[in-house]
Order: structure tokens, then C-alpha cells, then sequence
């Protein structure tokens, strides 16, 4: 065989090499609309599934990788490499889910629902370390797990993300949130006047500028809380333990402080039947 047709065949062949590599990687190619549909699916059976699977399935999710081809908008551009099943940032979407259907969980006992958001908590730590995440889901996360702290009471691990500042949210609320998780441990522990001190700092940040639309409403009964209302019921708090610790004049200024947060949280309650009764019922309870 001469020279010219062994070149001949050996580009046939390296044409014909390169043809089928490129069939094959076009087999296993991943395509945006793949992809959503896989999201779909694995959504759909982390739904259905068991909330004491979550944080395994979650996990499993996390670690698992396969080899990938995605073709570009202009051939023959293409990237390859290990990837988790679904992006990551749709795995963090998938944990902060997790995080809210174990606070709705009422039918649970407490200790297996403390036990599965401990888990997240833990997963959480793990995806935000890693860096994985993009800045947005990372911080969502944050918030999320910040929740997950509350909801076991692990107070001491809440104020150790507070102090250390969250993302999107200023100094001044990481501080008094931090104070209010403060006052909770003090009145666990019997400290009535730290308790006091500590919901002092929160009430003050409550009733500034920054706060003056505030509202919360709770999702397991309706109620809308205005930010009078909250820091009313909070100087009932510090009145009650003063009471405790046996300092009737603390009581009692405390109590003259609440009666006009109480009466403009009254105002903004007007229009609302559930919010109102509520409120009602509390102010009643306090003999106002």
C-alpha cells in the first residue's frame, strides 16, 4: 500500500473514530429541558417520601455524582465532567422544603421532629461549607437553618450565627435577635433580671425606625402580629419576671409601658376578626 492511500485510510479511520465518539457523547448528553425534567422527578419522590428520610435522601443527593456532556450553542463547543444528579442550588431549595414541612409537623412527636431538623441543621452546615452553593441559595440556606435553631431551641447555636452576622440582614437585628434567644436561656436558667435586660435590648430595636412595618403572621393560626403588639407582649414578659424576682415597681412600670403599645396594636387589628380576638384574649389574661 502506498503512502497516499495509507493516509487515505488512516483519516477514514480517524474520521470514522471521531464520528462515533461524537455519537456517543451526543447519547449521553444532558440538555437544559433533561435536566428540569430530572429536578421534577426527584422532587416529586422527596415529597412523597418520609420526613425521617429527608436528610439521608438529602445527603445521598449531595454526594452522588455521575459523568456529563452538555453541548453548547455552537457546535463543536462541549464540557464534560462529574456532576451531582440535580445543581446544587436546587438540592439547598430542597433542604429549606425539608426545613419547613418539619415546622408545620404536628402530628409528629417533638422528639422525632427535633431529631430530623437537627439533621438538616447538620446537612445545612455541610452544603454552605463546601461552597458549592451560589451566594443567594447559600444565604437562604443560612436563614433557614437560623429557623431550624429555633424551632429545637438550640439557642447557643443560633447566637453563634447571629454574632457572627447574616447575610442580608443588619448588625442591629443579629443583635437584638441574639438578645431576645439570650433572654430565653436566661429564663430557662432562672436569671430573671438577665431575661430582662436581654428582651430590654429587643424591645428597644422592635420599636426604632427600621421596624416600623413590621408584621409577622403566624401560619399555624392566622394571627398577624404588629410590632406594638410584639413589643407589648415582650414588656408583659419582663413585668411577669420582675414580678417573680419580687420587684413590684419593675412590674408595674413595665405594664404602663405595654398599655399604649397595646392600644395602637388594637388599632391595627380592627379589620382583622382572628388577629383581634387573639390580642383580646392576651390583654385579658394580663387583667388589661
Amino acid at each position: 500500500m502506498n503512502k497516499p492511500v495509507k493516509i487515505a485510510v488512516s483519516l477514514i479511520i480517524a474520521s470514522a473514530v471521531v464520528a462515533g465518539g461524537v455519537r456517543y457523547l451526543w447519547s449521553i448528553r444532558q440538555t437544559t429541558e433533561m435536566t428540569r425534567e430530572t429536578q421534577k422527578t426527584v422532587r416529586r419522590e422527596f415529597r412523597k417520601a418520609p420526613l425521617d428520610e429527608a436528610s439521608a435522601r438529602l445527603n445521598k443527593l449531595a454526594d452522588e455524582k455521575f459523568f456529563t456532556v452538555r453541548f453548547g450553542n455552537s457546535f463543536p463547543y462541549l464540557s464534560m465532567g462529574m456532576e451531582p444528579k440535580v445543581p446544587y442550588d436546587f438540592i439547598g431549595l430542597l433542604t429549606e422544603e425539608a426545613f419547613i414541612r418539619l415546622a408545620g409537623d404536628v402530628k409528629s412527636p417533638k422528639a422525632d421532629t427535633d431529631r430530623r431538623i437537627k439533621d438538616l441543621i447538620a446537612f445545612s452546615a455541610k452544603m454552605i461549607d463546601s461552597g458549592v452553593l451560589s451566594k443567594s441559595a447559600m444565604n437562604s440556606l443560612r436563614e433557614r437553618r437560623l429557623d431550624g435553631y429555633f424551632l429545637v431551641s438550640d439557642y447557643d447555636g443560633a447566637i453563634a450565627m447571629l454574632d457572627q452576622g447574616i447575610e442580608g440582614r443588619t448588625p442591629e437585628w443579629c443583635k437584638s435577635t441574639a438578645a431576645k434567644l439570650r433572654a430565653h436561656k436566661a429564663m430557662d436558667a432562672g436569671q430573671k433580671k438577665e431575661a430582662v435586660k436581654q428582651l430590654l435590648v429587643f424591645i428597644e430595636y422592635m420599636l426604632s425606625d427600621a421596624m416600623k412595618d413590621f408584621e409577622d403572621s403566624d401560619p399555624a393560626n392566622g394571627v398577624v402580629y404588629s410590632r406594638e403588639w410584639v413589643a407589648a407582649k415582650n414588656y408583659m414578659r419582663c413585668a411577669t419576671l420582675s414580678d417573680e424576682d419580687g420587684d413590684a415597681k419593675a412590674k408595674a412600670d413595665f405594664t404602663e409601658k405595654a398599655k399604649p403599645l397595646y392600644k395602637a396594636a388594637l388599632e391595627k387589628a380592627k379589620d382583622d376578626d382572628v388577629s383581634l380576638k387573639e390580642l383580646q384574649k392576651e390583654m385579658k389574661s394580663y387583667g388589661l
